[in-house]
């Protein structure tokens, strides 16, 4: 690299302007400074420039030696000579000479001041130059204030949507009016996205009743059954349409409603407050019609773990006032229980009466019907048979027995009848549970007693030519009726028939089919349910009953129900055969047996006939013409106040193993009913259709004693089936 030659120091002249002086009369100079003072601030709109002067006309100077021009920076208040070329705004090469023209301001060059391109040194005149004008300063440039931009508009913020209510605290939902026209529907008119599920709920307000219902939504349900379980599974005003269906307590309108696609599952809002929940809390009264709305849900398959267990584990106890203790809630957090909050519980205590309990408590232990079951069912159109066990108090093994023999013979049709042998003492549900059978399943019963059977004309009517012969019999008339369809035939008491009867029915039993002595037509009953009871057996259904009652009550697993059937159906078998005989016996496809109730299930039976003395005493008082249509004891209410304990003593004290529940409904008759009629007389002038109230409590003394006695002030706290939800 070349070296770089250095610059010879130049001797400053004898005289030496102040820098001041100096600046001030060299506008290049002045410009240059004003150039560097401004270069880092941020640049202004530039103001108008005034209007440039004449500049003076120059004057011819004898050019004097170049002379160094060190540029005044003020530091500390000395002076520090700074080479321009050191400032960083110019770039120049000492090899060339060359310069940015774009960097720095135009400078301009007279003859009595000289300006290097190269390193900007003035070159001035050591003799005396004339004095110029001086330039004017330039006025200050305005200084203008930015406009203040115009604040932007904001768009309204969205008012806040409004908390969703709690569906559990609503005293009635938003009532919908009726359609415009009657609902009704030709087959031939279906469309499903004619569908108008408001219209539906609007008329079922308005009164629309559960057989209409079924017919309408058939129409749909053929038409397409997946579209009318969405439309069904819809809202309405934001709530769940099976919400309105449950809220008017009807049992039929919500099992029809299921039927067809609705979900007894369905919950509301962010806590998911729980459809059975909320038919629990609406409650009603009488109370006999909330249990029916909370078992038609369990059966439907409604889940019984979205209500927290400590409020039905143990059932057979009476709730504290504000519900189970903190400890007992271990469940609370789970994700289906958060809307039982601690404004919830306390209603839900009140709400929930013995047998509410005890259905939830039941459901809770049942196993659910395996996925094939539930095939089998419904393409049979038999699926509410899964829900038996949920129909009848206690008889666990009985209603599982028969749920599973009915199954099997829908998976294999064709073959012979089923034929069912019931057995143990009578007034333990058999007769009951022949009624939800039929219930479910919608089918014809014919129910025959065969204790005064004298012959097998009673059975099927009188053969030719014998006088009677074209009448037949109520059994033989029901059977042509409903030849080849599905229907029960319940013959109580069969014990007391001879072995002519049994002869007879060997026929329709092994094969099928039998001739109807009228007409000498064929009559089909290969699907007729046969279904024959009897006393014959009560001794050793009353051992069993007392060795293994509590292990059945207990147990979950169908496994030990079985192997306890076993057994019993075993030592069962030889004592049929030694009664009916051996032909007869062949032909009874399962024996199903009855045990006697145990304590808890016997509280339960009270509690049921007390439900059904509030439903019968609830209604209006009526005067007729005729005195035997009147109903003279009416507009009563009742209040159960430890609804457990009124229940478990009247149990305990009245329960009879050889009359079953009969004994147990005289027990209610003399604790409770009579009690209640006579305050009724006692307490008004006359009767009338328009008659005030009667309220009376029935709840227990210090003396563990049921007592009756009339509500001697109103109060406004709220109290009901528990004692502290109140009609005020």
């Amino acid at each position: 690299m070349a070296k770089k030659k250095k610059r010879a120091a130049i001797k400053p002249p004898e005289v030496f302007k102040p820098a001041e002086e100096e600046r001030a009369s060299s506008p290049s100079l002045n410009a240059l400074e004003e150039y560097l003072r401004n270069h880092d601030k941020p640049k202004a709109e530039p103001a108008p420039e005034p209007a440039p002067e004449p500049a003076p006309e120059p004057v011819a100077e004898p050019i004097a030696e170049p002379v160094s021009k060190i540029w005044a920076y003020d530091t500390d208040d000395k002076e520090s000579p700074i080479p321009i070329s050191d400032t960083g705004f110019t770039r120049a090469s000492d090899e060339n000479g060359e310069r940015d023209a774009s960097v720095g301001p135009p400078v301009d060059f007279n003859a009595g001041s000289t300006y290097s391109a190269d390193e900007r040194f003035e070159y001035v005149s050591p003799e005396p130059q004339p004095e110029l004008e001086p330039i004017p300063e330039p006025e200050p440039e305005p200084v203008i204030e930015p406009k203040p931009e115009p604040e932007p508009v904001l768009a309204p913020e969205p008012e806040p949507e409004p908390p969703t209510p709690n569906i559990l605290e609503y005293d009635q939902l938003p009532r919908i009016p009726p359609p415009s026209q009657p609902l009704s529907i030709s087959p031939l008119e279906v469309e499903i996205d004619d569908f108008d599920l408001e219209a539906v709920i609007g008329a079922i307000q308005n009164g629309y009743p559960a057989a209409k219902l079924r017919k309408y939504l058939n129409e749909y349900y053929k038409a397409s059954e997946r579209y009318l379980k969405d439309h069904l599974n819809g809202e309405v005003r934001g709530i769940p349409a099976i919400f309105y269906i449950v809220e008017t307590n009807d049992a039929e309108l919500i099992r029809y409603w299921i039927k067809y696609g609705g979900d007894p599952n369905a919950t509301h809002g962010p806590l998911r407050s729980p459809l059975l929940a909320f038919a629990i809390l609406r409650g009603a009264y009488p109370r006999l019609q909330a249990a029916k709305t909370t078992e038609t849900l369990l059966r439907l398959g409604a889940s019984p773990l979205v209500i927290p267990a400590a409020y039905y584990d143990p059932f057979d106890r009476d709730l504290p006032e504000a519900g189970p203790e903190e400890s007992e809630l271990h469940d609370i957090v789970d994700g289906e229980r958060l809307w039982c909050t601690a404004e919830i519980r306390s209603r839900l205590a009140a709400a929930l009466s013995l047998t509410q309990r005890y259905l939830l408590w039941r459901a809770s232990k049942l196993e659910p019907a395996s996925g094939r079951e539930r095939t089998l069912a419904l393409r049979r159109d038999a699926e509410e048979i899964l829900g038996l066990e949920q129909t009848i108090i206690g008889q666990r093994l009985a209603a599982r027995s028969l749920r599973k023999s009915f199954l099997i013979n829908l998976a294999m049709p064709g073959r012979k009848p089923l034929v069912l042998l019931f057995v143990g003492i009578k007034g333990h549900g058999r007769s009951e549970l022949v009624s939800r059978l039929a219930h479910l399943l919608s089918l014809g019963v014919e129910k025959i007693n065969c204790a005064n059977f004298a012959g097998d004309e009673e059975l099927f009517g009188y053969n030719a030519p014998d006088l009677g012969q074209s009448l037949g019999s109520p059994l033989n008339n029901f059977l042509a009726k409903k030849s080849g369809q599905r229907s029960i035939v319940f013959m109580d008491e069969f014990d007391k028939t001879n072995e002519d009867v049994h002869k007879t029915l060997l026929a329709p039993l092994d094969q099928g089919t039998y001739i109807d002595r009228r007409n000498g037509h064929k009559v089909d009953c290969t699907n007729t349910i046969w279904i024959l009871a009897t006393n014959k057996f009560d001794d050793t259904i009353a051992e069993f009953s007392d060795t293994n009652s509590a292990l059945i009550r207990d147990s979950d697993l169908r496994s030990e129900h079985h192997t306890l059937k076993r057994h019993l159906h075993r030592s069962l078998r030889n004592s049929c055969i030694a009664s009916f005989g051996a032909p007869l016996s062949n032909q009874i496809t399962e024996i199903i047996p009855f045990l006697t109730f145990n304590a808890d299930e016997q509280a339960v039976m009270a509690d049921k006939y007390i439900m059904e003395l509030e439903a019968r005493i609830a209604g209006p008082v009526i005067t007729s013409e005729d005195p035997d249509d009147d109903q003279l004891v009416g507009n009563v209410r009742l209040q159960i106040t430890n609804n457990a304990a009124v229940c478990a003593i009247i149990a305990k004290e009245y329960y009879l193993p050889e009359l079953g529940t009969r004994s147990i409904a005289v027990g209610v008759d003399r604790a409770i009913a009579n009690p209640v009629v006579s305050h009724y007389l006692e307490g008004g002038d006359d009767l009338s259709e328009d008659q005030a109230e009667t309220k009376l409590t029935v709840g227990t003394n210090e003396e563990g004693e049921v007592v009756v006695s009339p509500v001697p002030v109103p109060t406004t706290s709220g109290k009901g089936a528990n004692g502290y939800a109140s009609w005020y």
